[in-house]
């Protein structure tokens, strides 16, 4: 067997359970659970299912060093991911952070430089960047039939009432801080490698809490394609797929499982010199574009949530135990922690509770 790399996993909440130790289990060929960390001992499953040890303070599972522990998922709340993680860091262990891997650029640059001074790897828990339906999307727009990119619009939006903690300012939540790193993230490889310039509009009509239930920021600069994001809570009509992207040459349109996309061939488009005068009989401009349409359905037996799980676990193994790059760079999450730290400053909400 090849080599398995020890995890301990900090949370076992939603993401620390639900997600990470769920999938952790059906990666044992690459990870073994030896260790979880909950303030509630009630959650402390994986201790009987992985057969892991429980710890009620993560602070205690770090000092741990009889369980050969190698890589650190700090699954716990979202206010908690820097000290938890530069904790983790600091006692000598690899991490792989959940999202919003920070909420100021700050605190991401101590978290990026505890890694450094330790000599071990930060990972950011961007599993979007491994859903099926985005890496396609990347894919067809490299190819360059669709010619440049101009507009997309991402949108991961359904109407939604929340009144747990996520809906709290207090502990780092709203759709920003919760969602929006899933879009935000394709957002900023859509836009490429410069910094965007920001506009965003964050607000909140929730009567359960005070955190951002609406969010919609727009990536923009001279000569760069315009990305927009909506993450809204109040969308009983989607409108549209969740990608829809203009180009120069055509489009495409879809979700995580299935897309279509539609371009012209312009060797073979109709030729036109710029009218001279005004126009001919009063009439619009036109022309018939022979159309090439074609479309993609992922026929994966895994659904689209273990996909993204598994490639970003199978990245870090590669990254960890052969030597590969991380596929998410910590630039490219800076530039998203950036967008974020924007949007918040201007688009102050009133605390309630």
């Amino acid at each position: 067997m090849s080599h398995r790399i020890k995890v301990a996993v900090l949370g076992q909440g939603r993401s620390g359970y639900g997600i990470h130790a769920a999938w952790l289990r059906q990666a044992s060929e690459q990870y073994q659970v030896v260790a979880v960390a909950d303030s509630m001992p009630e959650r402390h499953e994986a201790v009987k299912e992985l057969g892991a040890k429980g710890f009620d303070r993560y602070q205690a599972l770090l000092q741990q060093r009889d369980l050969g522990i190698e890589l650190i998922v700090n699954a716990l709340p979202s206010h908690e991911h820097t000290s938890g993680t530069i904790a983790a860091l600091e006692a000598g262990y690899h991490v792989l952070c959940e999202k919003p891997l920070a909420s100021k650029v700050e605190d991401l640059d101590a978290m990026a430089a505890a890694a450094t001074k330790a000599g071990r790897r930060l990972f950011a828990f961007q599993k979007a960047r491994f859903s099926p339906g985005f890496r396609k999307l990347q894919d067809v727009l490299a190819s360059g039939k669709l010619g440049d990119l101009v507009h997309a619009r991402i949108s991961f939006s359904r109407f939604a009432r929340r009144w747990d903690w996520q809906a709290s300012q207090r502990y780092g939540g709203g759709n920003l801080n919760n969602t929006g790193p899933h879009p935000m993230d394709q957002a900023v490889v859509l836009f490429g490698e410069r910094p965007p310039k920001v506009f965003g509009r964050l607000m909140c009509h929730n009567e359960f809490g005070d955190a951002d239930d609406f969010a919609s920021v727009c990536l923009h600069d001279q000569d760069a394609p315009l990305i927009e994001v909506v993450v809204s809570s109040f969308m009983a009509y989607p409108p549209g797929e969740t990608y829809n992207l203009s180009c120069t040459r055509g489009g495409l349109t879809g979700g995580a499982r299935e897309l279509k996309w539609k371009y012209f061939d312009p060797a073979t488009a109709p030729r036109h010199e710029p009218a001279q005068g005004w126009s001919d009989n009063r009439q619009y401009t036109t022309e018939k574009l022979a159309w090439i349409e074609e479309c993609w359905k992922d026929d994966s037996t895994l659904n689209e949530f273990n996909q993204m799980s598994k490639g970003l676990y199978d990245n870090v193994y590669d990254t960890l135990v052969n030597g590969a790059e991380p596929v998410v760079k910590l630039d490219q999450v800076r530039r998203q922690i950036a967008v974020f730290e924007e949007c918040h400053r201007r688009n102050p909400l009133p605390r309630r509770y």
